[in-house]
């Protein structure tokens, strides 16, 4: 099993989902742990468009939402869990740029998602 971590804007963002949104990202996020990064589409892609070659989106869709989740794994083997976002009914190419801003900013100020050493 991989190590997952979070940011602390992941985890605000995940309090913030209801509860059956809570128990399908918890199911995804076990699968990812469980195959790291073998896992493969449907359930992550890669992000495109990230100055970060390996932001990835973990992917979930239920009744209700079009669940994104963008992570890394590190130099450390540690997956982080970086932000998340609904993209139903939004324009994907502006959800997309948002959420990959987002993301980029954060690893920049948390150097240890990348699993350098001076975190």
């Amino acid at each position: 099993m991989w190590e997952i971590e979070y940011t602390k804007e992941y985890e605000n963002w995940f309090s913030s989902q209801d509860e059956d949104d809570k128990i399908i990202i918890n199911a995804k996020v076990i699968v990812l742990s469980e195959f790291g990064p073998n896992l493969g589409r449907p359930y992550v892609d890669t992000i495109h468009g990230s100055k970060f070659p390996n932001l990835k989106e973990l992917r979930i869709k239920n009744k209700q939402n079009v669940i994104r989740i963008l992570f890394c794994f590190n130099k450390s083997r540690n997956c982080w869990l970086i932000i998340g976002g609904n993209k139903k009914g939004k324009n994907q190419e502006d959800f997309y740029k948002k959420l990959i801003k987002s993301a980029e900013d954060i690893i920049e100020k948390n150097p240890k998602i990348l699993g350098e050493k001076d975190a």
